[in-house]
């Protein structure tokens, strides 16, 4: 895993090419690093999400203005603005390099809203080969009236499509479950949906960016002080705010609005300290593992790595240590547990810094494998009580079943399905499935009444 850059810039700035300038159209470069708005442009594969370099992107406003910039090594470039407003962000398909496809269908060009003192707004181009893409041509082309047949039928085969969808949903959906294991246990152990703790993923990958950007820490450093900082603020939460509530007896339903609050106060907290920008967390692009149309970079193949390292060892402590037994016997029976002689405080102490250090060192990962802003852990909040519910609500090894399908779902369905539903798409087959078996797939039945 490459260091994180030092830079505290949101994107890292490409190459400008600058238009001509007249005397109606205000085209000119603008310094993004002293400019209070800006727009951060990324164009990456949508297979395997690699950078593309080298590609032409041009940015218009109102007042005329416009620049033109191009894609660094590492797929982004910032543009600097001069105020607030809507931006038209278009790329020209023709900079395009041989065999990286066009971008997706109605997404060339795209209009970015940018808001006062807003920098590094996401302006996301996702290239894809797939049929039903852009159709820009590039100038002078001509179009035989059998071209259409035969541009469909040299199109990527299924398999083309499907494999590297298969390979990231897998790496997204066990970045899931280092977050989705910290909520099952939670629950199994206090009863409680923490609502919250979408945000311990927030300060994890927060956390990472600090220690390698402005502290310039080695990645693989801030990872694990992201994991670290993560424990240490899971067991602050609970020392100050969940332990106390317990012993005034606090019902759940109060509980869980309690975690509401502290959701919404971490999260407008967090963007007062880093600002509404997209940090992004620079690391090799290049692809660290071809496998036909597989193409890995080397921070996925890591995280990967890393990610199934942390669940074994959760397994391992679960299954073959004391306090792991003493964590399922509290999530079984915490009356009879306490009866027989074991402490429940401490194991539920044990269990918010463990759920805390797993869900910070996985926005640490997710920090490398896409991008870390003051909402991230709230935007996949809904997929981490998705994969829990899906597995089997209070079970670790049911969180980790549910994130791995979930993951998956929601990488395949984009061969057939619009990308922005792909979220959707992963909730029906959670809905269908607990119509089919409502306590989850490795869940046990309750008895009612």
């Amino acid at each position: 895993m490459a260091p994180l850059s030092a830079t505290a810039a949101p994107l890292t700035a490409a190459s400008a090419v600058e238009a001509p300038a007249s005397a109606s159209v205000r085209s000119a470069t603008i310094d993004p690093a002293s400019a209070t708005e800006s727009i951060g442009v990324w164009v990456r594969l949508d297979s395997n999400k690699a950078a593309v370099a080298g590609v032409k992107v041009t940015v218009t406003g109102s007042g005329g203005f416009s620049s033109d910039v191009v894609s660094g090594a590492d797929g982004k470039v910032t543009v600097g603005l001069p105020g607030a407003g809507d931006y038209t962000v278009k790329l020209d398909e023709t900079s395009v390099p041989a065999g990286d496809g066009v971008p997706r269908a109605g997404t060339n060009p795209r209009t970015v809203t940018v808001a006062a003192n807003s920098t590094g707004v996401p302006a996301y181009f996702l290239l894809t080969t797939a049929t039903g893409g852009s159709s820009t041509s590039a100038p002078g082309s001509t179009t035989s009236p059998g071209s259409s047949s035969s541009d469909a039928s040299s199109g990527p085969s299924l398999f083309d499509l499907l494999v590297p969808r298969l390979a990231s949903g897998l790496i997204f959906g066990l970045l899931l479950a280092l977050a989705c294991i910290g909520v099952s246990l939670i629950y199994g152990t206090t009863g409680l949906n923490n609502f919250a703790h979408g945000e311990l993923v927030t300060f994890g990958g927060l956390m990472g960016w600090v220690l390698a950007g402005p502290l310039g820490l080695p990645g693989p450093i801030a990872v694990i002080g992201a994991l670290v900082l993560g424990g240490v603020m899971g067991y602050v939460q609970d020392l100050g705010l969940w332990r106390p509530l317990r012993k005034k007896g606090v019902a759940l339903i109060p509980l869980m609005i309690v975690s509401v609050g502290l959701s919404l106060a971490l999260r407008y907290t967090f963007q007062v300290i880093f600002g509404p920008g997209t940090l992004v967390a620079p690391n090799d692009t290049s692809a660290a593992v071809n496998w036909g149309p597989v193409h890995l970079r080397s921070s996925d193949l890591i995280g990967a790595i890393v990610c199934i390292v942390l669940l074994l060892l959760v397994a391992f402590v679960l299954l073959r240590t004391r306090i792991g037994k003493a964590t399922r016997a509290v999530s079984d029976n915490k009356a009879l547990a306490a009866a027989s002689g074991i402490n429940v405080e401490r194991v539920i102490r044990l269990v918010w810094i463990g759920g805390g250090a797993l869900a910070g060192i996985a926005g640490a990962l997710i920090g490398y494998y896409q991008t870390i802003r003051w909402d991230t852990g709230a935007s996949i909040l809904l997929l981490i009580f998705a994969a829990v519910t899906l597995g089997g609500l209070g079970t670790a090894f049911g969180a980790l079943v549910g994130s791995i399908i979930i993951g998956l779902f929601i990488e395949v369905s984009t061969i057939w399905l619009p990308a922005n539903l792909k979220f959707v798409a992963a909730l029906v087959v959670l809905i269908i499935i607990l119509l089919i078996r409502p306590q989850g797939i490795l869940g046990k039945r309750d008895r009612i009444g």
